[in-house]
């Protein structure tokens, strides 16, 4: 079987599922949105497109290109030999922030056990001694956490949506069970490891009722979590009725009619439920983990003032960075990278560099600028060395 993606034909590969092998050029870079509330620098790495988790509310089944190759016709696309493609960007720069593995698919999804891709890519940072994160909902590689140990400012991030595994198994399909997501982040915060519990997304009127949120934030400090994220679906306006169909198919009409009347708010084309709803579930939140003694933050949050998107951060986040760490950019001192000294890697709010980069110091004017490798280049020709090295 042959499928035609961006004019291009390739042999679909049918086992473990079906995929397409891509020879890619695509580039390190940072993030996207103009709005972003995400507090300090990313290179953004995505060796898949494309998942074979299954969750259907998943907001890459708007995106275009392979992503739609995925959403037609369930072929995920592999980026092939990509960890080749990372360690030749990462040589070519001087100037380096923490890698992002993955922002848009799950970087441990099944097909990885067939390519090793996202274990690959790690190594490729540590032994290059950049700290890179992970995201996932499925089980952590057993390769990985010492891996991850041996970089000082590497971390990973662990996605449980509820305690209920019936509605878990109808969300996430080929996710880990609770159980296996709980000790991932044992398994981590045993090792030394900062643990962040993602609450991501939280989904009205099935995960939200309030002593669930509780026993979940108070089971994830048990686990050794210091860090909550949280948010609550917002829905693609370009996939909306796919999701209230699938809502209506697992959970009943009565569901689906409470989600047309909660989801009125349309900012960047996605729907929000009503910020009066979120605001209740993000104090609630808040005022548990304080009492849990552990830091709490929003992912991709924000309400419409005076027809602009305001994030939600600034009211509810009681950390310096959204995800709970402090990560410096790191700077070539010779084969390897350090971290700057006394750099917060808190770019956004930032306005005294002490990475000596002028352009991350975004807290001087407010913006909010999207970083490309060619950025990254710019800043290690400018660098001669750097004399904050740690």
């Amino acid at each position: 079987m042959k499928v035609v993606v961006n004019k291009r034909e390739y042999e679909v590969i049918e086992k473990p599922e079906k995929h397409i092998l891509v020879s890619t050029k695509k580039e390190l870079h940072g993030w996207w949105s103009g709005k972003r509330e995400c507090t300090s620098e990313r290179m953004l790495i995505n060796p898949y497109n494309g998942c074979g988790i299954g969750c259907f509310f998943c907001y890459t089944l708007a995106f275009p290109g392979y992503f739609q190759t995925f959403r037609e016709r369930g072929i995920i696309t592999v980026a092939k030999d990509f960890d080749r493609v990372v360690a030749k960007q990462l040589d070519s720069i001087d100037i380096a922030s923490c890698g992002y593995l993955s922002p848009v698919t799950d970087p441990f999804q099944p097909l990885n056990e067939k390519y090793h891709l996202s274990e690959k890519i790690i190594r490729v940072f540590v032994e290059r001694n950049i700290p890179i994160e992970f995201i996932t909902k499925a089980f952590i590689p057993q390769e990985v956490i010492p891996l991850i140990k041996l970089q000082a400012h590497s971390f990973g991030q662990v996605s449980i949506l509820t305690f209920d595994d019936k509605i878990r198994k109808l969300l996430v399909p080929r996710g880990s069970p609770t159980s296996v997501l709980f000790d991932n982040l044992e398994r981590l915060a045993r090792e030394g490891i900062f643990a962040v519990c993602r609450m991501d997304p939280i989904f009205p009127y099935l995960t939200d009722e309030p002593k669930d949120l509780t026993e979940l934030i108070e089971r994830a400090r048990g686990a050794g979590v210091k860090h909550i994220i949280a948010s609550i679906l917002d829905i693609p306006l370009r996939i909306k009725e796919k999701i209230l169909k699938a809502l209506k198919s697992h959970f009943g009409v009565g569901v689906e009619w409470n989600y047309r009347k909660l989801y009125q708010e349309k900012i960047d084309g996605y729907l929000n439920a009503r910020v009066d709803y979120r605001k209740k579930i993000f104090h609630l939140l808040r005022n548990i983990c304080e009492k849990k003694n552990i830091t709490f933050a929003l992912c991709m949050e924000y309400q419409l003032k005076e027809g602009e998107a305001v994030g939600l951060n600034q009211e509810f986040m009681s950390s310096r960075n959204c995800e709970g760490i402090d990560i410096p950019i790191y700077a070539r001192k010779g084969e390897k990278f350090y971290p700057a000294s006394d750099c917060s890697g808190e770019c956004l709010n930032c306005s005294d560099p002490k990475c000596g980069i002028e352009d991350l110091a975004m807290g001087k004017d407010g913006s909010r600028k999207n970083w490309y490798l060619k950025d990254y280049r710019r800043w290690s020709e400018k660098r001669r060395y750097f004399p904050n090295i740690r």
